[in-house]
């Protein structure tokens, strides 16, 4: 095969790793093209590059790959809006019953809290959970 077919192989499975949100499995066939490429260049026999595509491939499905998906597992999300407030540290500003709703004060503002125990004012107690505007506490 002539090499710049396969760099237009290669080419075409980048395309397709693009429209492929984090899979990694075009990205190693394109690899094992390029290295057919470099040995298509040297007039190397036909069946040779086939055996290099396939082997390269395999060998970066195995290698490249879990790297690749390593690093991306490894990106943290962070949360934001009212999702950075759970594990937040609030203070109590109005007492807290089991039975009866109350006021936290976190990062500044004053929201409405809800705890299983009964929490005084100024205690510090931990957001486990939002719904809605109020604030599922514990100590």
């Amino acid at each position: 095969m002539i090499w710049i077919t396969w760099l237009i192989i290669a080419a075409v499975l980048i395309i397709f790793e693009i429209l492929t949100s984090s899979v990694f499995f075009f990205i190693c066939l394109a690899a094992g093209s390029v290295f057919a490429a470099a040995v298509s260049y040297f007039n190397i026999s036909s069946w040779i590059e086939f055996v290099i595509f396939i082997v390269v491939s395999i060998l970066s499905l195995y290698l490249i790959r879990p790297i690749f998906k390593r690093m991306i597992s490894k990106s943290e999300t962070v949360n934001s809006n009212i999702d950075a407030l759970i594990g937040a540290i609030a203070v109590v500003t109005e007492k807290i019953t089991p039975l009866k709703t109350g006021l936290v004060k976190v990062s500044g503002e004053i929201w409405i809290a809800e705890s299983d125990i009964e929490l005084e004012i100024g205690e510090a107690v931990k957001i486990r959970n939002i719904d809605g505007t109020t604030l599922t506490v514990k100590k």
